[in-house]
């Protein structure tokens, strides 16, 4: 069978409609194409388009998001992709089994510097399918700091449900000023180093920075504000002496994992050498004033993961993948990446 990948455009809305209530039918896809086409070709510095997969009838059959961004690869400036939200009625017909690999393989034919974040895990049908197509598909490391012990036992829904563990969460209730002291001493007990800046007084300079990595996005102001728009107030810049990050602060309610708790999550930090364990004592500091119980991150940057261990973090296994295509692999080599959760779609679910 044949296919064509098209921007999606208002002419196509009805069939993409048609392939919609097929998904819905079978109960096999975790998302669905959106009803209708973006209202004018994307603009700006971050630039987002849906596009469809067509049959030889014209027929909707799949599609995907696309987010053009401007990068540092080994050393050059150069536009990359980063692939959200692949989805083929392959998933539901195995009529179109071979519509996924097809729809892969032609991004890369037109995109060869293409990535991907997120993906729910190893486990799931998308990085399956990437890593059998020659793709690196690595774990991005997950780490946490408990700012609020007894609102993280009383929310953290797995441990709630947990038979052997649930117990902390009834504990916590009934004696609440134990577990926020238990999770401060857990902390400052795997500390091993001052959180003091070494770093000289004044603000990072992203193009000097960026050649420590052999693939990072590039971080203007222009870029951040893309990623990370000034007026959501969700979003809290952090600014100190040889360092920047941004904080994302939402009041959940209802949340698979995290039930009604107050969450933070550093989705972006590059600083000056030595500045890394001010910049988290910072987010720590914001998150706990706007009342977070949990403050989380995934980092790719070696420096940030072990600046992280040093500052008393939590580590837990990942399910926050990062995958590159077999050219843009090529290119990174051994070297280390820059990636944050604004880099794609990585603050769907935070």
């Amino acid at each position: 069978m044949s296919y064509r990948l098209v921007p999606y455009t208002r002419e196509l809305e009805s069939a993409a409609r048609r392939v919609n209530i097929r998904l819905m039918r079978s109960g096999k896809v975790p998302f669905l194409l959106p009803d209708h086409a973006a209202p004018g070709e994307p603009d700006g510095p971050v630039r987002l388009r849906h596009w469809l997969v067509l049959d030889s009838e014209d027929e909707v059959r799949g599609g995907c998001l696309l987010q053009s961004l401007p990068a540092w690869v080994d050393g050059e400036e150069v536009g990359v992709v980063n692939v959200q939200s692949p989805l083929s009625e392959g998933l539901a017909d195995r009529r179109y089994a071979g519509l996924g690999p097809w729809l892969v393989r032609e991004l890369v034919r037109r995109h060869p510097l293409s990535y991907s974040v997120g993906m729910g895990g190893e486990h799931m049908p998308y990085p399956r399918l990437l890593r059998a197509l020659g793709w690196r598909i690595e774990p991005v490391p997950f780490h946490f700091r408990v700012l609020a012990g007894r609102l993280f036992l009383a929310n953290m829904q797995p441990l709630r449900r947990n038979p052997k563990l649930g117990w902390l969460a009834i504990a916590g209730g009934a004696i609440p000023i134990l577990p926020n002291a238990a999770f401060a001493l857990l902390h400052a007990w795997r500390t091993r180093e001052s959180t003091h800046s070494t770093a000289r007084q004044n603000a990072p300079e992203w193009i000097r920075l960026r050649s420590r990595y052999g693939f990072a996005m590039e971080r203007t102001s222009a870029i951040l504000d893309a990623l990370y728009p000034p007026d959501d107030h969700s979003f809290v810049r952090l600014h100190i002496p040889g360092a920047t990050g941004v904080l994302r602060v939402r009041a959940l309610r209802g949340h698979a994992y995290f039930g009604d708790l107050v969450v933070a999550t550093l989705v972006e930090a590059f600083c000056q050498p030595g500045a890394e364990c001010a910049l988290l004592q910072a987010a720590v500091d914001k998150a706990r004033a706007m009342g977070a119980g949990l403050l989380l991150t995934n980092q790719t940057a070696p420096e940030l993961q072990q600046a992280l261990e040093s500052a008393g973090w939590l580590s837990y296994p990942s399910n926050y993948l990062l995958a590159l295509s077999p050219p843009l692999a090529a290119r990174v080599g051994g070297k280390p990446v820059y990636v944050n959760r604004g880099d794609g779609d990585g603050l769907l679910s935070l």
